[in-house]
């Protein structure tokens, strides 16, 4: 018994659609069949392809996982700014670089580092950029201090290093007494910061050093007979603002004073000189 044609799913189709359908299902039957033939004459070269190479990144995960591409670049391009006293070629060879190194061998940090050993070198900001250029801007460091050692002047300079500066260009800098490297660091971050904020007070600074007893930054200002005590810590930039204000509005107290204590915020202790008196 033939099957009826005209009949699907229970509904009877019209002559066109019957038609329709079965010129789908022919063309369905010839890219099936296509499909096949071709797989078996060059089907298989694809997939032989396909083969060697799930095999190859099978072999190379390894490498493939550690692969950098930093590696396939090499530096070119150094650029150097804000040095004035220090060559490219001292800097250079003090961040242990050199054109032609590859990219992944660059370290900004150890750069860095490297160059802060320098006593000519106040901070240091190091960059890379793509695709093989390497940036060092310099702040170099200035004479800030002074202090005798050993029968012999030293100029330090903010971060408590020797420069190699000539005494004769360095006399007007505040005397420090010599202390140990930390002291000293605390010493030259306390003028640096009074240099930024206000130079001509700074200026007037003629001796400066630690007072371990009072836990006190201790300075002899030249405009005045007394003692200036700041914190030794934790102290603020608005202090130098609040000892001018105080020289300019208690001129006459601070006549007869040894020490003026700054070392609380916000308000000044003046402790006179001690009187002495004789019998009759």
């Amino acid at each position: 018994m033939s099957r009826d044609k005209t009949i699907f799913s229970k509904r009877r189709l019209g002559y066109n659609e019957v038609m329709r359908k079965e010129r789908r299902q022919e063309k369905l039957k010839k890219s099936v069949g296509g499909s096949f033939k071709w797989l078996s004459r060059k089907g298989w070269i694809f997939v032989l392809v396909l083969l060697v190479l799930g095999g190859a990144l099978w072999q190379g995960r390894y490498y493939l996982k550690d692969l950098n591409p930093k590696e396939w670049r090499s530096l070119k391009t150094i650029q150097i700014n804000g040095n004035r006293m220090l060559t490219w070629e001292e800097l250079i060879l003090a961040s242990r670089i050199e054109v032609g190194m590859p990219m992944s061998e660059v370290h900004v940090d150890s750069i860095k580092k490297h160059l802060l050993t320098l006593p000519l070198v106040h901070s240091a900001v190091v960059t890379t950029s793509f695709p093989s250029t390497l940036e060092i801007v310099l702040e170099e460091a200035t004479p800030l201090m002074i202090s005798f050692d050993k029968n012999n002047w030293k100029v330090f300079s903010e971060r408590a290093k020797v420069l190699p500066t000539a005494i004769s260009s360095a006399y007007q800098l505040p005397v420090v007494d010599l202390m140990d490297e930390e002291e000293m660091k605390q010493i030259g971050t306390f003028l640096s910061a009074m240099k930024a904020k206000d130079e001509f007070l700074y200026r007037k600074v003629s001796q400066i050093g630690v007072n371990k007893e009072e836990y006190a930054i201790e300075v002899f200002f030249k405009d005045v007979e007394f003692k200036t005590l700041f914190p030794l810590r934790n102290w603020e930039e608005k202090q130098f603002d609040q000892y001018k204000q105080l020289i300019q509005g208690f001129s006459s107290d601070l006549k007869t004073a040894s020490i003026v204590d700054m070392r609380f915020n916000g308000f000044a202790y003046i402790k006179p000189y001690e009187k002495r008196y004789s019998d009759g």
